[in-house]
């Protein structure tokens, strides 16, 4: 769902039009090529006019994936979307695409935090950021530990929000905490 929600928004920014790149913290990051694996289909299931240049690897570092977006947008000036997954990469890419001048061209989205992206939402260069709230993630797996311990099983859902319904794969729970960021409720998740 995470993933997925990144392709909805660039596909609606865009209109389901041009080129696309994805980053990566790492090329091995298990949760981030999910992410970036489902915002894939839903590229070729609901916007087939979206065609993916690449997926690259920022090391978790700003100055990677500003670098790699500034070279990829003066070699590609059809790139019309960027995903993010690591917390750094929305804000390099932002920062190659404000100096480039391509602000309202490119749509920028992917996963952040307001304590490092808040001026590239405010200048309107990162379109949305997902995050989620880690004192809500904090009382989810108190609550969860809690549970295991009482009942000697993880539950199917907590009492938290974001977490009222739990899927299993293995020893992974998987909740749907996210929170989309935008310029109107950035206040409200000001970490």
């Amino acid at each position: 769902d995470y993933g997925a929600n990144f392709m909805e928004q660039l596909g609606d920014l865009t209109g389901g039009k041009g080129k696309y790149v994805q980053f990566v913290g790492s090329l091995t990051s298990v949760s981030h090529n999910e992410w970036c694996d489902a915002a894939d289909k839903v590229a070729e299931e609901k916007f087939p006019d979206m065609e993916k240049l690449g997926r690259y690897e920022t090391g978790d570092d700003t100055t990677s994936s500003y670098n790699q977006t500034k070279e990829l947008l003066q070699a590609n000036p059809d790139i019309t979307a960027i995903e993010g997954s690591a917390s750094t990469d929305v804000v390099g890419a932002a920062q190659a695409v404000d100096e480039l001048g391509l602000t309202g061209k490119v749509a920028v989205v992917g996963t952040s935090m307001t304590s490092i992206a808040r001026n590239y939402v405010e200048k309107d260069v990162i379109n949305t950021f997902s995050v989620w709230d880690p004192a809500k993630a904090g009382q989810a797996m108190i609550e969860l530990a809690i549970d295991v311990l009482d009942n000697g099983e993880a539950p199917d859902a907590l009492n938290v929000e974001g977490y009222e319904s739990l899927t299993a794969d293995g020893t992974v729970l998987y909740g749907n905490a996210r929170v989309d960021v935008t310029k109107d409720n950035m206040d409200e998740y000001d970490f």
